[in-house]
């Protein structure tokens, strides 16, 4: 099969894996391997950030994304991210099991300073403990409620993400999101699903991808290759500039070791870029469900 390339069409978005491959959890569906004391891909200090922001914003990057690992395992992450937003929207990618409320106060002080919105995704596998803390571990979901429900408090509307493996039907896993999110009193829920990808530590659990599960042209040209990531994104990290987050532990997946030249086409040539295709846009933040009341 001829692997088929992701035209590089502009660079509107860079994400950056500020935290490196560090995380307080260790998920079994991880698709880059984060976990406690992981320093496969050590973080990014505030420095090297600020001079990553100084080259988004000369590359022309519209918006930025923070992920890891657990971005607030850095103790300076509000502060990084009220760098970000004097020059851009930004949002932040979490577990949220780690913010407290002078967390939370310290994200909304830099938020109200700034005239670009901060969204914060927080990740959450299934709308009850038992089925989200074998996933997750075990009191994960109720420390990512807890911190969705400061979030609230503190004026932000964060995003619940969730990785959905496509058992039972959307519209009733929406719902059952929907209905918990409310019993906890969050005003306005918004929900995101995104599909899980079989790599990293999923690849151990469910076998990984076939030869056979591969992108080819035909799907591209269908789903148009703007919808992808890689037409539009790049992600930065302590050891160069990667195509895309979830091939960040992929050799050839690296771009360089700058923004001007990971700005290139990129081969489709791994089973995950068949999962993307299939799912759509899956990264921005509003590409799913969301629903609010």
């Amino acid at each position: 099969m001829t692997v088929p390339n992701c035209p590089f069409l502009s660079l509107d978005s860079l994400w950056i894996q500020v935290a490196g491959s560090s995380c307080n959890l260790r998920c079994v569906h991880c698709f880059n391997e984060s976990g406690p004391g992981n320093r496969e891909m050590p973080p990014l200090s505030r420095e090297d950030v600020r001079t990553l922001l100084d080259a988004a914003e000369a590359s022309g990057v519209r918006d930025v994304v923070f992920t890891g690992g657990e971005p607030f395992l850095l103790p300076d992450m509000a502060e990084i991210a009220g760098d970000a937003l004097k020059r851009f929207p930004a949002t932040i990618l979490t577990n949220g099991t780690l913010l407290t409320g002078q967390v939370v106060e310290r994200l909304s002080a830099v938020a109200r300073d700034s005239l670009y919105s901060l969204e914060i995704r927080v990740s959450l596998d299934a709308p009850s403990e038992e089925a989200n803390d074998r996933i997750r571990g075990k009191g994960s979901f109720e420390r990512a409620l807890s911190g969705v429900a400061r979030l609230e408090e503190a004026g932000f509307l964060p995003i619940v993400t969730a990785a959905w493996g496509e058992e039972g039907s959307a519209p009733e896993a929406l719902e059952a999101f929907d209905r918990l999110l409310r019993s906890r009193g969050f005003r306005k829920p918004r929900v995101k699903f995104l599909p899980v990808f079989r790599t990293g530590r999923e690849r151990e659990r469910s076998g990984g991808y076939g030869e056979e599960e591969r992108a080819a042209a035909e799907m591209l040209d269908l789903l148009g290759p703007e919808r992808l990531l890689c037409s539009t994104a790049r992600i930065a990290t302590s050891r160069g500039i990667w195509a895309c987050p979830i091939l960040v532990n992929e050799p050839d997946a690296r771009m360089g070791d700058d923004l001007a030249a990971s700005c290139r086409p990129f081969p489709l040539a791994y089973g995950a870029c068949s999962t993307c295709i299939r799912h759509g846009a899956v990264c921005a933040n509003a590409a799913t469900a969301a629903r609010e009341g």
